[in-house]
């Protein structure tokens, strides 16, 4: 491999050398994402800016180790020619819990606030889902300006070069001020951040405030995005999409790009109980032993503590895997309900209502059966005067936004929204029978029969008991892992499956929330009614055409 620089070789050579344990992504990223742009004619590695940046370790008590090395020299050192502006301007760095990272974020925020950085007011905003989380980098920061007494020269130097309080912290020669915030949407719009770092992205489900601090960006020179976060258990969130566009960037050099990722974790599942290939996940393992000792016991004491293995395979491993006795389905199998919706026009269907409160979440919904795959049309009423709106952490708006969901202006959903939603379907769709929960029938009668549909004369109305969901349990596992459900593009409906556990009852199981008032499962349970009574439905089947007989 060519020399390119004496601070990001080492660590490549590890990689591509094998002298390191790790994840193919090490190896996409170093052959996709940074020797093409090295090799550019364009682009050039400004050693001594690294060099100088480095040289602040003597404020820590603490050195970076080769990844870290690595990492800064190429958010710093690699340039255009043409204006001397940074080539990556949006860093992702995925990487298991206690391998150091917010040590990482504060010694760039250090960095990015001295007189070797040497922007103009450059601000770097920190964000993080908890004031304590956004918190923890800044006050490292604070620290080391404010307790490093014991050499006099470096005392003289941080006053000299650092103004910090409790809730800013200066580059005096810069005007450059550091500070933390929380996902609250307040104090956002006004920003001229020249870097943004947000710290445990995984949390996050809306990515409206984010937008917010980006369109801040380009006000100042050499603007980044930085994102340093481990994985974790919110699926369909801002982290899962940009893991998506991560692939396709580590896949193959695009010339355009200048978003640098920084992927670590574990190949297979079964990889979590070697501490030899948690390194893939977590390339600081070798060089703290302490934290070495701490995730041993913590494999060694996963048969007596089950439960914390969702949670070290997602934080320590990067491999979220969900609970495997609680969850409805593997997220992959989930995500694999986007299929595109086909034109269902006139055909038959069964309906499916949810409605356990009337001033909470009701959702109604059509099932078809075409070519054995199940097609699920749904709308969600929201009630505004919910009192558990405030605590949803779920981009409720964009769904309304899209038509998936509206919300009502009233104290409750009434029995009226539900049946005239059926009636505008009713004009489009063959509904045969609509299955609602048996203990809100006697809410729903009225309206239900003065559109048609009766549980005791008709027939075309199914009360669904416990029992029902209990006989199709097994269906709806059998849909999911053979991917016969079609949700279409329609994340409401996978936020609603993913927040759905399963129960056992006995013998059986049931269907139950992870969360009883902030994750809710409407959707997923409408879908269920409806599947009771999918036999109604006669399936679509394919057009055959005869071949023409020569005679």
């Amino acid at each position: 491999m060519k020399n390119y620089s004496k601070y990001i070789n080492p660590y490549m050579k590890d990689i591509l050398q094998n002298r390191i344990v790790h994840c193919p992504e090490q190896e996409q990223m170093i052959y996709n994402n940074v020797i093409p742009v090295l090799e550019r004619k364009d682009v050039y590695i400004d050693e001594k800016r690294i060099e100088d940046g480095l040289s602040l370790q003597k404020y820590f008590d603490y050195n970076l180790i080769k990844w870290e090395i690595f990492l800064f020299s190429l958010i710093v050192g690699v340039r255009f020619k043409e204006d001397d502006s940074v080539f990556f301007t949006d860093i992702r760095i995925i990487i298991g819990r206690g391998a150091g990272k917010n040590g990482f974020i504060s010694f760039l925020c250090f960095y990015f606030l001295s007189p070797y950085h040497g922007i103009k007011n450059y601000d770097i905003d920190i964000l993080a889902n908890s004031e304590d989380q956004a918190k923890r980098s800044f006050t490292d920061v604070h620290e080391v300006i404010t307790d490093n007494h014991d050499k006099k020269e470096n005392e003289k130097a941080l006053r000299s070069n650092y103004y910090a309080t409790k809730e800013i912290i200066q580059g005096k020669i810069t005007k450059s001020e550091l500070k933390f915030n929380t996902s609250s949407k307040r104090g956002k719009d006004s920003k001229r951040s020249g870097c943004i770092i947000f710290d445990e992205k995984h949390e996050y489900t809306d990515s409206t405030n984010i937008n917010t601090l980006r369109s801040g960006l380009g006000k100042t020179a050499d603007g980044r995005i930085i994102t340093i976060t481990t994985d974790g258990h919110i699926r369909g969130g801002v982290l899962d999409n940009e893991k998506e566009q991560n692939k396709i960037i580590l896949e193959k050099y695009n010339p355009n790009n200048q978003t640098l990722v920084f992927w670590c974790r574990i190949e297979k599942e079964e990889e979590w109980s070697d501490i030899n290939k948690l390194a893939k996940a977590n390339p600081s393992l070798n060089d703290f032993p302490a934290l070495k000792r701490t995730i041993q016991k913590e494999i060694d004491d996963m048969p007596f503590n089950p439960e914390y293995y969702p949670e070290f395979l997602a934080k320590r491993c990067n491999y979220p895997v969900g609970n495997k006795d609680l969850e409805v389905a593997k997220w992959d199998d989930i995500l694999l309900t986007n299929q595109e919706m086909i034109d269902l026009k006139g055909m038959e269907c069964v309906g499916g209502v949810d409605y356990a409160k009337t001033n909470d979440f009701v959702v109604v919904g059509l099932l078809f059966k075409v070519e054995q795959k199940y097609y699920w049309l749904q709308h969600t009423f929201i009630c505004k005067k919910s009192r558990d709106l405030n605590g949803i952490v779920a981009p409720i708006d964009e769904w309304v936004k899209k038509g998936d969901a509206e919300y009502v202006e009233d104290v409750e959903v009434s029995a009226r929204h539900v049946t005239d939603w059926f009636q505008k379907q009713m004009k489009k769709y063959k509904i045969k029978k609509i299955a609602i929960d048996n203990y809100r029938y006697s809410y729903m009668n009225k309206a239900l029969r003065d559109i048609g549909f009766e549980a005791y004369e008709r027939k075309n109305v199914k009360l669904c008991r416990p029992s029902d969901i209990q006989r199709v349990f097994p269906i709806v596992n059998s849909m999911f892992i053979n991917h016969m459900i079609v949700y279409g593009d329609v994340p409401i409906m996978r936020w609603y499956t993913n927040n759905t556990k399963k129960v056992i009852k006995g013998l059986n199981y049931e269907y139950g929330k992870i969360e009883p008032n902030y994750r809710k499962t409407d959707g997923f349970m409408a879908f269920v009614s409806a599947v009771t009574i999918e036999e109604e439905i006669k399936e679509r089947k394919p057009l055959v055409f005869l071949q023409p007989v020569t005679v």
